[in-house]
């Protein structure tokens, strides 16, 4: 299979580059139930900016559902109702205030964008 890229390769940067620590509005874009390496139940998140210089860079966060103040922020940005089920798909599109901070390099890997907060969107 031919593939054709429609981009030059000389500018592109040759590596990733964290957006800025700030508040960035967001949009969820994936929300999949998951596993932990230890087997305990997740979601992996996936939000993209949806304003500003930064509009269209990806967002990734991991969320134990046994963190219960992480769920709730989630919850609440997508007017889930307490004590109800849940379809993973009823949080899709929702849109958030994303607090993203620079977690520093460790362990060889590069330092990188983590989620420290989602905060529903006031009109």
């Amino acid at each position: 299979m031919r593939v054709e890229l429609n981009y030059n390769l000389e500018d592109v940067k040759s590596e990733f580059t964290p957006i800025p620590a700030a508040d960035y509005l967001g949009r969820l874009d994936k929300f999949e139930l998951a596993a932990s390496k230890d087997g305990k139940p997740m979601i992996k998140a996936t939000w993209e900016v949806v304003d500003g210089e930064f509009a269209g860079r990806k967002l990734f966060d991991n969320v134990m559902l046994d963190v219960e103040w992480k769920v709730k922020q989630y919850c609440v940005a997508a007017n889930i109702e307490s004590g109800r089920e849940f379809d993973t798909q009823d949080f899709l599109n929702t849109e958030a205030i994303l607090s993203v901070i620079i977690e520093p390099a460790k362990d060889g890997y590069a330092e990188k964008n983590k989620i420290n907060k989602v905060r529903p969107v006031v009109s």
